[in-house]
């Protein structure tokens, strides 16, 4: 049974969205894939939150990229990436977040994420149920 993980990737507040994207993709990633070797996941999806081109200055004074929204106040959306990691089954889990043939690796990742991540909760997602149009019938 494949494990799925989600990750809320969080802007680094002095990045504008395109430098926290390509840091991601041309720095983190080709390093993440390196160091992991055989325990990467099987899927790596990266769901970036559009957002404004166009900084707007806060209340504190800090430029923001206001997320571009279906519904609801831009502003509650301070996420800016939803990572999701697919994985074979526990051990491979398991065997990535370890990753055991590189001591420090992990260490290392976490020290690179810094660069353009302000935060990463992440969680396990065990039990997922999808409605499509056909299984609503």
């Amino acid at each position: 049974m494949t494990i799925r993980v989600l990750m809320l990737v969080y802007r680094r507040p002095d990045l504008t969205p395109e430098q926290f994207r390509k840091h991601y993709e041309e720095i983190h990633m080709p390093l993440t894939r390196e160091i992991a070797g055989d325990t990467f996941p099987i899927s790596h999806i990266r769901r970036y939150i559009p957002r404004s081109t166009s900084p707007q200055d806060s209340s504190d004074g800090k430029e923001q990229y206001p997320a571009i929204v279906a519904g609801g106040n831009p502003a509650d959306v301070q996420v800016d990436c939803v990572t999701e990691l697919i994985f074979r089954d526990k051990q491979h889990l398991q065997s990535y977040f370890e990753m055991p043939h590189a001591p420090g690796a992990a260490a290392k990742l976490e020290a690179e994420a810094e660069n353009f991540a302000a935060k990463y909760p992440t969680m396990i997602v065990e039990d997922c149920v999808e409605t499509t149009p056909a299984s609503a019938a």
